[in-house]
């Protein structure tokens, strides 16, 4: 379902997305077919529908605002499709979109076909101590997030400083909550699929530009990004479903 919605999208950007009224229209659609075609299948309770619609804001405010911030407020790359505001060079409907992608993201790191765990690990390896504590693992992992955004907004022009910084993270996260099988396959899947994507949308959608796009007009700074990203927000949506989308007892 997740995948459908992705896939309907991206077929969308990759013919028209210069047409701002037609995606305009097409992503909020996208979102409410998603919507109605998870509670159907889910035979949802109103709490449940009410913390996945919940979890669907988030995602969107959390992939939107990142989206603006690297955008608009420290230029590192650029849209190059039109926009109807003025406070964003990146059209509304992407803003919407990245809802959609944040939450695919959340259920493939629960696929059971890649053997989830069950729950969040809390552990923390600091040398010799392992500790299990899940307020330090969770400010750990938005250390990560915070500390290689802030090197990309200001070494994005940079060949190696770019890229070094998010290469260094994908290290210590190994270092400090290690790489299960889960994590290798979904930082596997996000190192290839991450940027073939991303160069569907450049090469043939015409969506945006990188600098220093080597990989097809991917750099590869967002290459090892995407896999970072994958392995922090698993964590970190797998606790907030928890709280937000509780399971049912049997």
């Amino acid at each position: 379902m997740d995948v459908a919605v992705i896939v309907a999208a991206s077929v969308a950007i990759a013919g028209w997305s210069t047409s701002l009224p037609l995606m305009t229209a097409l992503v909020p659609c996208l979102v409410l077919a998603r919507m109605i075609a998870w509670a159907r299948v889910r035979h949802a309770r109103p709490r449940e529908l009410a913390g996945e619609l919940l979890f669907l804001l988030l995602c969107t405010a959390l992939g939107g605002f990142n989206d603006w911030s690297s955008v608009v407020r420290h230029r590192i790359y650029d849209y190059t499709v039109p926009h109807y505001v003025t406070w964003s060079s990146i059209p509304v409907w992407m803003l919407v979109f990245w809802g959609l992608i944040l939450r695919l993201l959340a259920t493939l790191a629960r696929w059971h076909r890649l053997h989830p765990p069950m729950l969040p690990s809390n552990r923390v390896q600091l040398g010799h101590r392992r500790l299990q504590s899940a307020w330090l693992r969770i400010a750990a992992l938005l250390l990560l997030v915070f500390a290689t955004r802030q090197t990309i907004y200001r070494f994005y022009l940079d060949p190696w400083l770019s890229w070094l910084p998010f290469a260094g993270a994908a290290v210590l996260y190994a270092l400090l909550f290690g790489w299960n099988r889960h994590d290798r396959l979904l930082a596997l899947i996000m190192l290839v699929g991450g940027p073939l994507i991303e160069v569907l949308y450049i090469q043939v959608g015409g969506l945006h530009r990188y600098h220093l796009g080597w990989l097809g007009g991917v750099p590869l700074w967002i290459a090892l990004w995407w896999v970072v990203a994958v392995l922090v927000w698993k964590d970190l949506s797998g606790r907030i479903l928890a709280v937000l989308t509780p399971q049912r007892p049997t």
